[in-house]
């Protein structure tokens, strides 16, 4: 029978084992609890809340740009400009605050700039174009809609079923109209399922909002005729629904994505739309972490092999963690903690009906 280990306490004040504990603290990374932020901040971060708000400025912005070349008691045909002028207007509006939403709510300025005016451009040409069709569509559904008015009134709004259709014309024009403010961000950086998820989101938010617009109208037009106010509300209701649209469907859609657990955007999810997302220090980076000088511009990659994410350091001095220890190259599972300086990420995936991330 052998001898069993003896160490002493002179063993232990070698030289040595000091080397050798400073060593394996270096290569890992020691990871503190990370609770869940307060509501108000998962609120806040959450994409369909900021959309929402930015698009509604950019609606009201629209309205603020054009009302002042609007008179509703003024002779037919005087304000045929400003009506040509309506969609493309609040379209390359709202297309600018949608695409620079990100990029704001990030830090990122450069992103949101490049965003912010290619949505712009794409929302007042696209805008431009969708006239024909909305014209069309909102023309065939306002005579269907006069048809089936019992007793019409000069200057008043339809009653009954013909309000209904007249309604339905409204929301399917703007749910085309809005199409263009929708797929800017996704156009700005050239990802097909960006460009997918804002024109749904656009059109069932140009839909919903163009449905509500009339019944806002008829509440909010003033003793004099005037629709100013009710202009206001109507666009910038249509802003918020488009947003708020393309915010619920980038989540419903998201097959990955990544939780700031710790760091100056805690609470921020980012989605993984790309086969290739770049983490780090640069304003060019996918997913931009700033404020960190252990984070290099380009710190670490994340790539989508088929459902499978792995995640690879770019020969960092810093080095990238996953659950506190360092790697070269790492498969992703859900739950996993990405370190990389001070900033902690978790990884998601959601489940498919087959049986998981695999």
């Amino acid at each position: 029978m052998s001898e069993p280990i003896r160490i002493t306490t002179n063993d232990l004040a070698r030289p040595e084992v000091d080397e050798y504990v400073e060593l394996q603290a270096h290569f890992q990374r020691n990871i503190d609890p990370t609770g869940d932020q307060p509501w108000v901040i998962r609120v806040i971060y959450a994409n369909w809340f900021y959309l929402s708000v930015c698009c509604m400025i950019g609606g009201l912005l629209g309205w603020a740009i054009m009302e002042p070349f609007f008179d509703d008691n003024a002779l037919e045909g005087e304000g045929s400009l400003a009506a040509i002028l309506l969609f493309p207007v609040v379209a390359s509006s709202v297309g600018l605050f949608l695409g620079a939403a990100e990029g704001l709510m990030c830090r990122n300025i450069q992103r949101a700039v490049a965003s912010g005016l290619t949505g712009l451009v794409v929302g007042f040409v696209g805008g431009f174009i969708a006239l024909i069709p909305t014209s069309i569509l909102f023309g065939v559904m306002t005579a269907f809609a006069v048809s089936l008015w019992k007793d019409p009134q000069p200057d008043a709004m339809p009653t009954g079923l013909a309000l209904l259709v007249f309604m339905m014309g409204r929301g399917g024009a703007w749910s085309i109209a809005a199409i263009p403010a929708g797929i800017g961000p996704g156009i700005a950086l050239r990802e097909r399922s960006v460009i997918i998820n804002g024109l749904m989101g656009a059109v069932l938010g140009g839909l919903l909002g163009g449905l509500l617009f009339d019944p806002i109208s008829m509440v909010l037009i003033s003793e004099d005729g005037q629709a100013t106010f009710s202009r206001a509300v109507g666009f910038g209701t249509i802003g918020t629904l488009v947003g708020l649209f393309v915010g619920l469907i980038e989540g419903w859609t998201k097959t990955a994505w990544l939780l700031m657990r710790k760091g100056p955007l805690a609470g921020k999810q980012f989605i993984l739309f790309k086969d290739t997302t770049i983490l780090g220090s640069s304003p060019k980076a996918d997913i931009y972490l700033f404020k960190d000088d252990a984070i290099e511009p380009r710190h670490a990659t994340i790539t989508n092999r088929g459902g499978r994410f792995e995640i690879e350091d770019c020969g960092t001095a810093d080095g990238t963690y996953v659950n506190g220890i360092p790697i070269r190259s790492h498969v992703l599972r859900p739950g996993d903690q990405v370190v990389v300086g001070k900033t902690v990420l978790e990884f998601s995936v959601k489940e498919s009906k087959s049986g998981g991330a695999g």
